[in-house]
């Protein structure tokens, strides 16, 4: 049992934990994300609830929760005998496992404002409660179904949970607890059976917040054949045992209390002190005092631990009247229907919890934060099951918050949360990265998300590099226009594409790397403003290259103003980026490259401005990423996504800085293997809006793209000197424009050639593109270091060789 400062938060903080699992009546969505799921949110793969549809129904008001369906997996259960209320936990991290079984729910109230007790168990001390554990998780797992005990949309996957309760039982020590579950027989007889044990029992002690009149008491008096009851009478709790009522049927009870349960908080503790001839009983957990709990209608869970004789609690005498009581109602069936809902294959399907028989037409409407949007008529079977496909507007992946499915008709209206089953199937195999980047995908993102989605990226860019290829660079539903949101982010129907059945009762993803599939298609179809909101940036000025020098430092990194703003340490995008570039460099230039360069053009336009170096680093990745691109433009197509995307890159690095307008329009040329012709020219000119320029320079007007990009084609590039230069010199004597860089000997070459003067073949055009060490392409003589770099300025040579002596023009691409 705990100590009055003991919190199951504790125990949550004290381990990095991986697999969680906790079972509860009642339930607060807002405690859990804010309490549990944070204590773990660094570690955790896999975190599972399951509660009654009573507490599901009660979650479904709490409009604070964003994470149901998306970071943890909810699975509401609906017992036919009575209320499913057992409170346990379960946590896991490679050899470390610890549980908790006690009386409080996952609610503010359950984990410190009530009055609680709980068991927290560890391997060898607890082993048989371990035991006993999985032998309670086992048998949710085999009766959680849609016709089960435990009636539900789908089985959920326990199997691991109760993998690891069994492994733990196996440690040495099986100490003396024992856990005891309604799910093997009434807890009355279980409890007897350890009172036999002990030589019978001598006395009773009830601490319970509910009763059923006398009855529950009454029972366990019967089953332990002790009649010296007393019960527990705090200054507050939901309701007080009816002593006359049970003196009036011949059962003697004292009113007593003890320091533990008198702090003034609501009395939600459920402990039975029983004194035996050989030792003493202390039974505690989620069962009250009443007839469904203590017998096997409920789904309950108790510790029962064997102590020396001695007492555990001072109790004494006390007035029956003491008690304030809260008028807090006791557990009992949901009569009011909810919704199970899953996100399945890019379906809706779900199940009616309660409520008698829905059947017929019902009109769906999907809601999240202040916003609905109106689905199909829905029709609901007479098993209480139905399924639809969402509004092709509607993407539940992209919704930044939880979705609730309403389904409504003349005056009744049913609710349930929407769980996106591909996701957590995804959260329980990659864990917290795949958290990180389920909230890039939805727009939620942090700092430290994006640092992590970065880091992984340094570590695995191949995962990268191959989604790019699964998804075409993200490109095969792209849509050129800005504000359009952009539906099935995942492609056609589910990107997670989850078959319909599983052995484990959970859906089979057929990839394992659906999620960053997904990332792509997100980074290639949303502009950074939509996904930039995660509040976690002091500043998201205009950062585009037209913007005033004072924004443009604020959004570098350097407010002018003295603040901070909070990026990513330009390291980590550095590293990322240059993995990913070797990575894609990995395939020899072609059309095969196309995918991970959409990638990389993609991550550059809309991480890389969240570093702290942003405006220093997106050109100077833009200029690697021209270098990446070179020689890969399909040759298949008129024009292609890539030709775009490369159009947009040399404006952007030209736009403020004319200067590189040449080297810009010589890409253009080797791009094209030959002059920009008039049809490139007018297709690829960039348009204001599009996702490639908004992405790359947002809020850039026409008038600047237009400017830079005939800018960039009016240029003379030393191709197009050479060129003509080889043109003019077709025709004897005809007139030409002397090189610029030409020595004194090369001109008086050059003039010789156009005077057909001695050999015709005394200037040899080279149209191989010169590498480090540029020779002569007609001998082989490689350049001396000054000729050879005199030959990258210029364009041109005199061979050294004294049997060639040629000029060498450097007319390629």
């Amino acid at each position: 049992m705990s100590e009055h400062s003991f919190s199951p938060r504790d125990l949550l903080a004290s381990h990095p934990w991986s697999s969680v699992f906790f079972t509860t009546y009642s339930l607060s969505l807002s405690f859990l994300e804010a309490i549990p799921l944070a204590a773990v949110s660094k570690s955790y793969r896999n975190f599972t609830v399951v509660t009654d549809v009573a507490g599901y129904r009660a979650s479904l008001a709490d409009v604070g929760a964003i994470g149901i369906g998306r970071d943890y997996d909810l699975v509401a259960v609906k017992c036919k005998t009575g209320v499913f209320h057992p409170k346990i936990g379960l946590f896991a991290d490679k050899d470390e496992v610890r549980a908790t079984v006690g009386s409080g729910n996952l609610t503010f109230g359950g984990w410190g404002y009530n009055n609680e007790v709980l068991e927290v168990l560890r391997p060898g001390r607890d082993s048989s409660c371990f035991s006993g554990l999985a032998d309670l998780i086992e048998a949710i797992q085999r009766e959680a179904k849609p016709n089960g005990l435990l009636e539900c949309l789908r089985p959920p996957d326990l199997h691991s949970f109760a993998s690891l309760a069994r492994k733990a039982s196996l440690v040495a020590g099986a100490g003396t607890g024992r856990l005891l579950h309604t799910m093997a027989g009434p807890l009355t007889q279980q409890i007897a059976a350890l009172v036999q044990e002990l030589g019978g029992a001598e006395e009773i002690t009830v601490v319970s917040p509910f009763f059923s009149a006398h009855n529950g008491v009454a029972a366990l008096s019967a089953a332990t054949g002790c009649q010296n009851i007393s019960v527990a009478v705090p200054p507050r709790a939901p309701s007080v045992f009816d002593f006359a009522a049970a003196a009036a049927v011949g059962l003697k009870a004292r009113p007593v209390s003890c320091d533990e349960f008198n702090d003034g908080r609501s009395l939600h503790s459920k402990v039975f002190d029983i004194g035996c001839r050989r030792g003493r009983l202390i039974v505690s957990g989620s069962a009250n005092a009443t007839i469904q709990a203590l017998g096997s209608a409920n789904v309950e869970a108790v510790v029962a631990r064997i102590h020396d004789s001695a007492p555990l609690f001072g109790w004494t005498l006390a007035s029956a009247q003491r008690c304030e009581t809260t008028g807090e109602e006791a557990p009992k069936e949901e009569e009011r229907a909810a919704l199970s809902v899953d996100y399945d294959s890019g379906l809706i399907r779900g199940r009616v919890m309660g409520g008698g028989n829905q059947s017929g037409t019902w009109n769906a409407v999907l809601a999240w934060g202040a916003r609905r949007e109106t689905g199909p008529d829905v029709t609901i079977d007479e098993e209480g099951s139905f399924a639809f496909r969402p509004p092709a507007s509607f993407d539940p992946v992209r919704v930044a918050s939880s979705v609730q499915v309403v389904l409504s008709r003349e005056t009744t209206e049913m609710r349930g949360w929407l769980i996106l089953r591909g996701f957590i199937d995804a959260m329980n195999r990659r864990g917290p990265i795949a958290r990180s980047i389920g909230r890039m995908i939805a727009g939620l993102e942090t700092l430290n998300d994006l640092t992590a989605i970065m880091d992984y990226v340094s570590k695995d860019p191949r995962a990268f590099i191959e989604a790019a290829e699964r998804t075409g660079g993200g490109r095969s539903d792209r849509e050129q226009s800005v504000g359009l949101n952009v539906a099935n982010a995942f492609g056609s129907g589910d990107a997670l594409l989850l078959s319909e059945g599983s052995s484990k009762g959970s859906g089979v993803v057929s990839s394992g790397d659906d999620l960053i599939d997904a990332l792509v298609r997100m980074l290639a179809t949303t502009l950074p403003a939509a996904n930039d909101d995660s509040g976690d940036d002091a500043d998201e000025d205009d950062v585009s290259p037209t913007a005033p020098p004072e924004k443009r430092a604020k959004g570098s990194g350097r407010d002018t103003s003295g603040e901070q703003p909070k990026r990513v340490k330009p390291q980590v995008m550095e590293l990322a980026f240059s993995r990913l570039f070797e990575e894609v460099t990995r395939v020899s230039p072609g059309p095969s490259r196309s995918p991970g360069l959409f990638l990389i053009f993609d991550m550059i336009a809309k991480i890389a401005p969240r570093s702290s170096l942003g405006v220093e680093l997106v050109p100077r990745l833009l200029a690697k990423w021209l270098q990446a691109a070179a020689g890969s433009r399909p040759a298949d197509v008129d024009f292609s996504g890539l030709d775009e995307c490369v159009a947009v890159t040399v404006c952007r690095l030209a736009i403020g800085d004319p200067t590189k307008s040449q080297d810009m329009h010589a890409y253009l040329q080797a791009w094209n293997g030959g002059e920009v012709n008039e049809e490139f020219s007018l297709l690829c000119e960039p348009t204001a809006g599009r996702l490639n320029e908004e992405a790359l320079a947002p809020g850039t007007p026409q008038a600047q793209w237009s400017e830079a990009w005939w800018t960039i084609l009016d240029t003379r590039t030393p191709w197009n000197r050479m060129n003509d230069l080889r043109k003019a010199l077709d025709t004897k004597d005809g007139p030409y424009v002397p090189p610029e860089g030409a020595t004194f000997d090369e001109k008086g070459m050059i003039a010789r050639y156009s005077a057909r003067q001695g050999r015709d073949d005394r200037i040899v055009w080279s149209q191989v593109k010169s590498g480090d060490k540029p020779g002569c392409s007609r001998c082989g003589l490689r350049f001396s270091g000054d000729k050879a770099k005199k030959f990258k300025r210029t364009r041109l040579a005199m061979c050294e060789n004294f049997t060639c002596g040629r000029l060498v023009v450097d007319v390629s691409l």
